[in-house]
């Protein structure tokens, strides 16, 4: 039986990380056989966990590529249940087809990221992720300018570069409403 793709997105400080480890938990006390996965360049708390902003956290093999998960979860000696990866938004296209491998060899997977970069523009491998899943959970945050919960976007503070990977928190971005956003970028 194939398995089933869950995909959360939202903006930063939605809870989508927690999420991920919670449903490791879930997994973890049902004495599944799991592998949870994170991307190299998301050093922010820790090189080797996946950690929420709040610090709640789990072991994770740290990954270049996608091409790096494929070769972990064939290595498994075990038969794996569940593969989790945290923050897909910085991986590379061909993890859709990894993803794609996974499910169908009856692995669950359940992936969360970023949909939108800073700039209101859509994450493509998130997109595509979200087009094949089974589940996708959209979570919103509490907007930091107006205070509502009902913040989508997520809003760069600091303008020290135009890429839009750039890894980092509060040091740099904050979570806002449509509204919001529209008063703190104008010319969007």
């Amino acid at each position: 039986m194939a398995g089933k793709l869950t995909v959360v997105v939202g903006p930063m400080y939605s809870g989508k990380t927690s999420t991920l480890l919670s449903m490791v938990e879930i997994y973890t006390l049902g004495r599944k056989n799991i592998k949870v996965f994170k991307p190299l360049i998301d050093n922010r708390y820790s090189t080797d966990h996946v950690v929420s902003h709040t610090g709640q956290k789990v072991l994770a093999v740290n990954v270049k590529s996608s091409a790096e998960v494929t070769r972990a979860v064939e290595a498994e000696s075990g038969r794996l249940d569940a593969v989790f990866i945290d923050e897909v938004n910085f991986f590379d296209p061909q993890l859709l087809e990894v993803v794609q491998q996974i499910i169908f060899d009856g692995i669950d997977v359940f992936c969360v990221g970023l949909d939108m970069s800073y700039k209101h523009r859509p994450f493509a491998i998130t997109a595509s992720l979200m087009a094949i899943a089974d589940e996708v959970v959209k979570k919103k945050a509490v907007c930091h300018v107006c205070g509502e919960y009902n913040a989508t976007v997520t809003h760069r503070t600091s303008n020290h570069i135009d890429s839009e990977i750039d890894v980092g928190g509060m040091d740099k971005y904050i979570a806002v409403c449509r509204d919001c956003y529209k008063k703190l970028n104008p010319n969007k």
